[in-house]
């Protein structure tokens, strides 16, 4: 069985969660506050990219590059291959991934168009993805999704666990982003994490979650009004490695800590042992 233990790697959690505000988080989000507040995370806001779209933005969280650099600017384009990115470093390195998340994440590592029959369960052993579960329906459940990536890492102990659950963004096109119905999806989410991450650090995995975007009260976003670009950052080190919180005051955030979106890929990088990357820091509380 290939993991971190082969990899000498530290293992970590990424969650993408879609369409999450940051001031929906901090407001509805209680578990994970709930850690900050005692000391066991780091939350800091960042801006998201331009245009403030679901696939531009899939790829730069991944790659670090805004999307007029790496020129994924549109939702509507269907096979389009992303070059050099997150995946990619871990498979040079020797490491493997595991992948819960839309359909559109396969398309940008594999370059194919997805076809529900032929790629539900397929690999991109290209770029080191050794198990995936891919969804296509906006609607697929939150709570269905986690326990697809929590299978998949009791069953590949993969050094990185990428997670992208939709549910805010979806009921955020549906009621809009100022509504009751989206911040329950956020306060949902939260609860389905009280009981995985828990399970993750005790496993020795670090988390991070972020969101690729905001949501607006027209049920769009897109722009570059704050609520649309606003997102959560939040760093929840491992049980062992809990201690580097409080090694340096909050206001001194750890290495490659970034500064804006274009950071998250160096940041997850550093913390999975890959180097420190060139992300400028920034505000961390």
């Amino acid at each position: 069985m290939s993991g971190p233990a082969r990899t000498g790697l530290r293992p970590l959690v990424l969650v993408l969660a879609d369409g999450l505000r940051d001031d929906t988080a901090r407001q509805a989000m209680g578990y994970l506050g709930a850690l900050h507040e005692a000391g066991r995370a780091r939350w800091a806001t960042l801006s998201c990219e331009l245009p403030s779209l679901s696939r531009p933005l899939y790829a730069t969280v991944i790659s670090g590059q805004r999307p007029l650099d790496h020129g994924v600017i549109s939702n509507e384009q269907p096979g389009l291959r992303l070059g050099d990115n997150l995946f990619d470093t871990l498979h040079a390195a020797g490491a493997t991934s595991a992948v819960a998340a839309y359909h559109w994440f396969r398309e940008l590592l594999s370059g194919e168009v997805f076809q529900p029959v032929a790629h539900r369960e397929s690999t991109v052993a290209a770029r080191g993805v050794v198990a995936a579960r891919w969804y296509w329906e906006d609607d697929y459940p939150d709570s269905h999704l986690l326990v697809d990536a929590e299978t998949l890492r009791r069953q590949h102990q993969p050094d990185l666990l990428f997670i992208h659950p939709m549910g805010p963004d979806h009921a955020g096109h549906q009621h809009g982003g100022d509504s009751d119905r989206y911040r329950l999806r956020a306060r949902v989410l939260d609860m389905q994490l009280a009981h995985l991450i828990p399970r993750w650090l005790a496993a020795g995995f670090e988390v991070v979650l972020t969101s690729d975007h905001g949501m607006a009260a027209d049920h769009m976003h897109g722009g570059t009004a704050r609520e649309e670009r606003e997102v959560p950052f939040v760093w929840i080190p491992a049980a062992a490695r809990e201690a580097e919180l409080h090694a340096r005051p909050l206001s001194d955030p750890p290495p490659a800590w970034p500064g804006n979106q274009l950071g998250v890929r160096a940041f997850v990088e550093s913390r999975l042992g890959l180097g420190l990357g060139t992300a400028a820091a920034g505000r961390a509380d």
